[in-house]
Order: C-alpha cells, then sequence, then structure tokens
C-alpha cells in the first residue's frame, strides 16, 4: 500500500504517512527523542511523491509523550500543519500539567535510551487547529479520514478508518500488540468504554489494520487481533478484581501487577516510570467501575 508510509524512527515511538491526492496527513508524530529521525522519515517519503509534498495534517490518537512528544519539531519543520483532535484532546493540550508531564516523560525516556533532544522547545505548540468526532470526515482528495471516538486508554482517544482503502488505524485502547506476539491490554479511564471500542473497531468493514508502535499490521497479526485485545483487557480486568477480594492495599496490589505484566518485552517499549503510572490508573478504574463501595470506604 504505497499511499500509506511507515515513518517510526524507534520501536516504542509512533507516525504513519497518508498520501491524498491534495493533501498529506501524518497520524502520530512519536517521541521527542527521535523527532528528527521522524521527520526525515516523513521527509524521504515526501521527497518521493509524484509533486513533493508538504505535511498538512497531524491526526492524534491521544494526547501522551510517545505520540505527540515530537509535535514543536513537526510545526517547526511545516509551520502550516494542522494538528488534528477531539474535543477532550483539545483541552488537555492546553493545560499545564499534560505539557509538563510530556514534558518530563520525553527527557525520562531519552536518557533512559541515552538519546538527546532539544528542549529548549515552546510549550505553546501543543494545541489543536482542528477538532473532530465521532463520524466526522476530513478529506485528503481520494481518501477520506473517518474520526472514531474509542475511549478507554484515554477519554481523548480517536482511531480512524480510511473507507477507500478499507483500512483501519486502531487507536491504543484496543491493545498494544507487543514482538513476542502477546497483546497488552493499557486501559486507563475504563474497561467498559475499552471493550466497547474494541467492538466499534472489530465491526468496521476493514481488509488493513495499522496498530499502535507497529503501522500496517501483517496478516498473521491481524487476523484475531481484537478478539486478543478483548480477551487480553477482560484478564486484565478480572486479575485487579482478584487483588481486590484479598483486601490487598494499593501499593501491594501495584506490586503484584507489576510482577504479572512488568517484563522485559513491555519495558522495552516503555519506561518503568510510565508503566508504574499507567499501572496505577489502570488499577484505580478498574476499581471504580466494579468495586465503588471498595473505593468509597478508603477514600473515608
Amino acid at each position: 500500500m504505497n499511499q500509506y508510509i511507515n515513518c517510526i524512527a524507534h520501536k516504542t515511538s509512533e507516525g504513519n504517512l497518508l498520501l491524498g491526492e491534495n493533501y498529506t496527513a501524518m497520524f502520530d508524530c512519536g517521541m521527542a527523542l527521535c523527532a528528527d529521525a521522524t521527520i526525515q522519515n516523513v521527509k524521504n517519503a515526501l521527497r518521493g511523491s509524484p509533486k513533493g509534498r508538504q505535511l498538512d495534517y497531524l491526526f492524534i490518537t491521544h494526547t501522551h509523550y510517545d505520540h505527540i512528544g515530537s509535535l514543536p519539531f513537526f510545526r517547526k519543520e511545516w509551520p502550516l500543519l494542522r494538528l488534528v483532535t477531539s474535543q477532550t484532546g483539545a483541552a488537555v493540550l492546553l493545560k499545564d500539567t499534560p505539557r509538563r508531564v510530556i514534558r518530563e516523560l520525553s527527557i525520562a525516556a531519552a536518557v533512559e535510551r541515552n538519546m538527546k533532544f532539544d528542549t529548549s522547545y515552546s510549550d505553546d505548540a501543543f494545541h489543536a487547529d482542528v477538532i473532530v468526532k465521532e463520524g466526522d470526515i476530513i478529506s485528503l482528495g481520494g481518501l477520506s479520514v473517518v474520526t472514531l471516538e474509542t475511549p478507554g486508554h484515554t477519554r481523548d482517544t480517536l482511531s480512524f478508518f480510511i473507507p477507500e482503502l478499507e483500512m483501519l488505524i486502531a487507536s491504543e485502547t484496543t491493545g498494544v500488540l507487543l514482538h513476542d506476539g502477546t497483546v497488552y491490554p493499557p486501559y486507563l479511564t475504563s474497561f467498559k468504554d475499552t471493550i466497547s471500542s474494541i467492538e466499534k473497531c472489530r465491526n468496521m468493514p476493514y481488509k488493513f489494520l495499522s496498530l499502535p508502535h507497529m503501522g500496517l499490521a501483517q496478516e498473521k497479526d491481524a487476523n484475531g487481533f481484537f478478539d486478543k485485545a478483548q480477551e487480553a483487557g477482560t484478564a486484565c480486568r478480572d486479575f485487579i478484581m482478584s487483588m481486590n477480594e484479598k483486601k490487598l492495599d494499593e501499593d501491594a496490589m501495584l506490586d503484584m501487577f507489576t510482577q504479572e505484566y512488568g517484563n522485559e518485552t513491555l519495558f522495552s517499549y516503555q519506561p518503568k516510570d510510565a508503566f508504574i503510572a499507567n499501572a496505577r490508573a489502570t488499577i484505580a478504574c478498574t476499581l471504580r467501575e466494579f468495586a465503588p463501595n471498595d473505593v468509597d470506604a478508603a477514600q473515608q
């Protein structure tokens, strides 16, 4: 599929380019630590296209640092670039705390990998230009980008469908396929929303599937992916609830969760600090949804 080009510059990063007849679009721009390499990949792909194009749109699946950390550098390279996100995502990007977290986790990821990037960028780069909601369509000329709201990983998470290519660009809500073939269930805000989002994606009329941190999936990886994702999410929910039935406190749950899910394969994708923060969120949202009385009692 020569219209959809993988520009990911690091296995823990993101970034895929879609070439329409009139406009070009990037889906996520990845981590700040590999911004230069990602931008070079995009420039190479654009240079090889018939018209020697510019980058017009950047569709963001969600506002985490590994998906959007390179945004300031992309804006510098392409000043007319328009960032597309949900209303919730747009609000998140204007807040000081998320901007600070993006910066801090970007720096931590670079230090862990012995890499560097220019930290003098302005946080004002983190703002939306185009707001989309469920069913909205943006035409690139010959190709249409249809918005799917798929919350669960975050409240602002989006997936996208390209009907002319029969291609679904799945968000991280549906799970992350690791290189050992397992699916990691990264739901952080709602298990119930996650299952609904997986069902929505499963029912789309896609032939080709683009997965988080991977790009276009091979047939062997795409087949049955959403079944695996639902099973992984349900198993995670059940594991957390089994810990709750044992009346474990938050620290004990976090320790057991880390023992269950925190392995070398996962840590090769995600710094441990980010894993711990996400694990706390997963445990907390599960208990809010399935053991609200226990949560209320613990807070009294």
